[in-house]
């Protein structure tokens, strides 16, 4: 990246860092957001999913302080989604483990937080930066389309948004729901704001469950994990816990598979450079109404297209390269 300017981005996220139950990926997206030569991370906000986003600030701020960056703002998101209403299935289980800390010792709110909310810290951020900034949302997309809302003017002043989040069917095994048969946790979470994320006329790119699997080989597999040095990086000791935590009780299992499958990271990588994947341009909407098939992503027909999807990976290899990137922190 010699004498290239660095793509600024702020990253939307619901890390859970040592709580039983929640997911490695985001975590590792964030570390890669920090290490990753071609990005800029200039802040971070919260939202709800692997645990509600005051824990999540918690998180990031965890691992914000092991990669020495504590001084990337982070802001707290919405609790619910735009309905204002918690899905029941995330209730219950803020309920348990996933609503509290776990293992891996975590910073007080009072000192990671902002004194702003998470659609706010975005307006600022991009108004600051017209025109340059890169959202990456891993999570739900209440912050983004609450943002939009406060502020229309900010949609023509994103650079563009890349997210991890959908499932499109192209994969007949793996493109589909891991929330239900036809809806990935991400939109299903908030497919209000979701919706109107992808008819915002932002610059979109879509990194969903078709190649965020094991069939594509995106996985941080077991014989990876003990071959890192704890020693290799200020961060290796981070990540050697928040991936076995997560291997005790896996969020997402696949049959015959183990490991961390690194869906968010895979967004970050294609901010950082979108020739990382093969994109594909497509008319896509998102199911807000059905009783079956809420929060399912829909190709659409005879539309002209509002996202490029991430169609193929070449997943050994990124995994490959993504973990040597945040063994250089």
């Amino acid at each position: 990246m010699s004498g290239t300017a660095r793509r600024k981005v702020l990253l939307d996220t619901d890390p859970g860092v040592g709580i039983p139950g929640t997911d490695a990926d985001d975590p590792i997206a964030l570390l890669l957001a920090l290490a990753h030569p071609a990005l800029e991370l200039v802040a971070v906000t919260t939202t709800f999913g692997n645990c509600p986003p005051d824990l999540a600030a918690r998180c990031a701020g965890a691992v914000l302080a092991a990669a020495g960056r504590t001084d990337i703002p982070v802001a707290v998101g919405s609790p619910v989604p735009l309905s204002g209403e918690l899905p029941p299935l995330l209730a219950t289980q803020y309920a348990g483990t996933r609503g509290r800390p776990g293992r891996i010792p975590l910073p007080e709110l009072d000192d990671v937080a902002v004194d702003m909310d998470a659609a706010d810290l975005i307006i600022r951020t991009v108004r600051a930066n017209p025109g340059e900034v890169t959202l990456i949302a891993i999570g739900g997309h209440t912050n983004l389309a609450t943002a939009l809302g406060r502020d229309p003017g900010i949609a023509s002043l994103i650079a563009a948004i890349v997210f991890m989040g959908g499932a499109l069917g192209l994969d007949a095994t793996y493109g589909r729901g891991n929330i239900t048969p036809v809806a990935e946790c991400n939109i299903w979470n908030d497919p209000e704001a979701a919706r109107l994320v992808f008819r915002s006329g932002i610059d979109l790119t879509m990194v969903s469950l078709d190649v965020t699997n094991p069939a594509t080989g995106l996985v941080l597999t077991d014989e990876m994990l003990r071959g890192i040095d704890p020693g290799a990086s200020r961060v290796a000791p981070l990540l050697l816990d928040i991936c076995s935590t997560y291997l005790e009780t896996p969020m997402f299992a696949w049959a015959g598979h183990s490991g961390c499958v690194l869906y968010d990271p895979l967004a970050v990588a294609i901010a950082a450079d979108p020739a990382v994947g093969e994109l594909q341009a497509m008319a896509v909407d998102v199911e807000t109404r059905g009783e079956l098939t809420i929060g399912q992503t829909v190709p659409v027909r005879d539309a002209p297209p509002n996202l490029r999807a991430c169609v193929d990976v070449d997943g050994p290899v990124v995994v490959r390269s993504m973990l040597e990137t945040i063994l250089t922190l």
